[in-house]
């Protein structure tokens, strides 16, 4: 989780050196890091209940960490699509889902969502971390309609971000983070990263960009301090 990427922006920090190593970093810095993608996994599953095939559509894939939780769902006809734009972070999803036996049931797109050719559109969505990674409100709204062009009336999108700017619950966040035994160094840079971060502004913010790309009936699934995740449907 905790992206640093996104689909319309280049990528940084994501590289060789730090690929095999991102999980463990973002169990740390996200509480409930595994419950996020269990429950977006869950939100998916029974919106789609009942079907046999499924394509699903994952943006931001980074190590595959996100679609292990299938294999708790009893879903064999189910297809996925990753789409990441770090080809170290793909080179792991690539290894860990062959281990995991879900590689023959994985298409795996290196670069950015624009660049996936279109085809049959998909059932259902997930975009985890990337959208508060994503500058200004109208590359965010381009990005959530590049995601619901590529869907099927009435599909879920499950989507995790940060939302606010609370001081408050960034101190929270640090302190945690110093408990793991961060350094007092690094955790500096985390705060002025924080500072420059501008993340989506509030719930009723994200729930204007959804509706300007057609996503509708929004639902909060999971909330850890200022990282949520949501579920919301392709409405047209």
């Amino acid at each position: 989780m905790n992206h640093d990427h996104s689909a319309h922006a280049p990528v940084h920090g994501f590289g060789a050196d730090r690929a095999p190593h991102y999980d463990a970093q973002a169990a740390v810095n996200l509480a409930g890091y595994q419950a996020a993608y269990e429950l977006g996994v869950s939100a998916l599953a029974a919106a789609l209940d009942g079907q046999d095939t499924a394509s699903l559509l994952h943006v931001g894939l980074g190590t595959g960490a996100e679609l292990m939780p299938y294999k708790r769902f009893d879903v064999p006809g189910w297809r996925f699509t990753g789409v990441e734009p770090s080809g170290p972070m793909l080179e792991v999803a690539r290894k860990r889902l062959e281990e995991e036996g879900l590689l023959t049931r994985t298409h795996l797109h290196e670069g950015e969502l624009r660049t996936l050719p279109f085809g049959p559109p998909f059932d259902g969505a997930q975009l985890m971390g990337v959208l508060h990674h994503v500058e200004g409100e109208e590359a965010r709204v381009e990005l959530l309609r590049e995601v619901t062009r590529r869907l099927k009336p009435g599909a879920p999108l499950v989507l995790g971000c940060r939302v606010g700017k609370d001081p408050g619950l960034t101190n929270v966040e640090l302190r945690r983070l110093r408990a793991y035994g961060v350094s007092p160094d690094h955790l500096e840079r985390r705060r002025q990263a924080y500072a420059k971060m501008q993340p989506i502004e509030s719930d009723a913010a994200l729930f204007a960009m959804f509706a300007q790309a057609g996503l509708v009936t929004p639902k909060t699934l999971f909330v850890s301090l200022q990282y949520k995740v949501f579920l919301a449907h392709f409405g047209p």
